[in-house]
Parts: C-alpha cells; sequence; structure tokens
C-alpha cells in the first residue's frame, strides 16, 4: 500500500511539473535574444486554415504590372493580404497572429513561400522587444543557406547597420517546410540599436534610384514623410546639378562615410541584386542626430556570387 501510495504521489508530481512547464512556455516572455540565436535552429509552428494557407501560397505578383510607368510615381503595389493564424516559437504559443507571403521575384515560391508573421495582427499590445513582425526568407535564390546570416553579420561587423539573422525549421499545420532565414525587420529596434533613436524618417528602395520625377517611387516607412520626400528631392536634384563640388554638396545629405563603408560592403561581399548593383533591396534612413541619410542593406539572398564573368569586370 505505501509504495502505491508513493508511485501515485511519483506520478501527481511528475504530472504537475509538466503542466507548469507548459504553462511557463505559454507564460514567459521572449527577448530578442530568443529570437536571434547563432548557435541553434528555431523551432516555428505554425497552425493555420488549409483554405487560407492556399490563399497565402497561390497569391503572386505581376512583374510586368508592378514595373510599368507608374512604378516611378509611387511605391510597389502589396499584392498580399494577411490570413489569421496561431505559431509557436520554440514551445511558446502566439494564438490570432497574422502570417501573409513575401518576396518580389526571386523568392516567389507556391510549395515553402517566404512568410512575414504580424505578431499585434489582433492584440496590438504584443510584440517581442518592440519587434512587431517576423520575416522568414525560403532562401530559394541561395542554396548554401548561408548569404544572408554570413552576409549581414560582416555588414554589421564593419560597422554598417543591418538587420540580425537566425535560422529557422518552419512547420506548417504538421508539415516541415525546412530550414528558413529569419531576419530582422528594419524598423524601430534595429534603428535605436544602430542609430540610437528612432524618430527620423524611413524608407524602402525597391527597383529604384535617386531619378528625376522619382521622389515618390521610394516607400515610406516611419516619421514625417513631407520631410523626407522633400530631402529626397534635394539629393535629387543635387545629383542632376553640374556642380563641380557634386560630393561636398551630396555630403550635406548623406552620410558619406557610412555611405562608402555600405557601397565597399556591397561590393566586397558580391551582392549583385543590393542598391550599388542593380538600384534594390535597400533602405534610407534619415537620421535627425546627423540629418543625413545612412543606407541599410536588404534582402541579401544573393551575396557571394560572381555575377559577370571574371574578364569582363
Amino acid at each position: 500500500m505505501k509504495t502505491q501510495w508513493i508511485h501515485a504521489c511519483k506520478v501527481l508530481a511528475i504530472s504537475l511539473c509538466c503542466m507548469v512547464g507548459h504553462n511557463f512556455l505559454e507564460a514567459r516572455e521572449l527577448t530578442s535574444g530568443d529570437i536571434f540565436p547563432i548557435d541553434r535552429v528555431l523551432d516555428i509552428q505554425i497552425t493555420v486554415d488549409a483554405k487560407d494557407w492556399d490563399t497565402i501560397r497561390f497569391q503572386s505578383r505581376n512583374i510586368f504590372e508592378a514595373l510599368q510607368e507608374r512604378r516611378q510615381h509611387a511605391p510597389l503595389d502589396h499584392p498580399y493580404t494577411y490570413v489569421e493564424a496561431s505559431v509557436s516559437i520554440d514551445g511558446v504559443e502566439f494564438p490570432q497572429v497574422g502570417i501573409r507571403k513575401k518576396g518580389f521575384i526571386g523568392s516567389q515560391n507556391s510549395i515553402r513561400p517566404s512568410l512575414k508573421i504580424k505578431l499585434n495582427h489582433i492584440d496590438k499590445d504584443r510584440r517581442i522587444d518592440g519587434l512587431t513582425n517576423l520575416t522568414f526568407n525560403n532562401n530559394q535564390s541561395d542554396v548554401s543557406l548561408i548569404s544572408q546570416f554570413i552576409g549581414y553579420g560582416l555588414f554589421n561587423a564593419a560597422g554598417s547597420p543591418a538587420p540580425r539573422c537566425a535560422y529557422a525549421k518552419l512547420t506548417v499545420n504538421g508539415q516541415s517546410l525546412g530550414i528558413y532565414t529569419h531576419v530582422e525587420r528594419i524598423h524601430r529596434p534595429l534603428l535605436k540599436r544602430a542609430f540610437g533613436n528612432t524618430n527620423g524618417v524611413l524608407y524602402e528602395g525597391t527597383a529604384v534610384d535617386f531619378n528625376p520625377g522619382w521622389v515618390g517611387s521610394f516607400e515610406h516607412k516611419l516619421g514625417s514623410d513631407e520631410v523626407g520626400r522633400n530631402r529626397i528631392q534635394r539629393l535629387i536634384d543635387v545629383l542632376g546639378s553640374p556642380d563641380k563640388d557634386i560630393e561636398l554638396a551630396i555630403g550635406e545629405l548623406v552620410d558619406l562615410d557610412s555611405f562608402y563603408t555600405f557601397w565597399a560592403m556591397e561590393g566586397l561581399l558580391s551582392f549583385w541584386d543590393g542598391y550599388s548593383g542593380n538600384k534594390n533591396n535597400s533602405f534610407i534612413y534619415l537620421n535627425p542626430e546627423t540629418d543625413k541619410f545612412h543606407f541599410i542593406p536588404w534582402g541579401a539572398d544573393c551575396m557571394f556570387e560572381r555575377y559577370s564573368p571574371s574578364e569582363e569586370r
């Protein structure tokens, strides 16, 4: 009888520990360090209605429509819609999140789509160390799986602000989609870490440059759009002027030391689809501390590639 009682107590204790452990996973707050580890792979479990998942998978962007002449007057349209889902990050549950497809051309895939997860889709106060959106890239253009992880790390090591990265195994409705790269969204947490402030003006540049008539083509993300557009227009005007001291004039609008580092890193890492190589995949931040633009790399899933024969370079 005593042995049975002891056994029952052990079973009860184990059950209580499991319950407490489960509740701890649900209750504990993740930090940015938890979701950007460099020594392990995140476990991301997504549960979503099957019809909604098909909606995500088969949404796409028409490249010919996207790059029509009207493109110079406005940012690219966003053809992807959020659907409600739940996600578990290393066992920590986040119900009622939003998920959608992401990507321009190179990452389009209906089997393993790149994804954005919006933590505050329903609960507007939900975030992880200030992050409300998580980005998971499918590495379709990078069979090595290392381009973003190493590339962004080298940018940061060189003093050129770039996102943090981690690896993640994604599972949707019990089906493994394999290894993705979890890339930090370029938003307030990154700006705070890199520049010490978040009250500047942020734009994303996709297939765009500082060309006459293209001031409206940069996609506004944060801050005063009026202030930012005026500054972009000033830079366009300077670049189109015959001023012999054009570098000095540009330096009044762009932090040239940081830009030279950014430009050099894109070249050294053979980032052909970045700003310097393809007028693509970059953010610009009007830093209120310097009152100048700073460039931030994005879409770095195709670094370390030889994109032209060596004899042509």
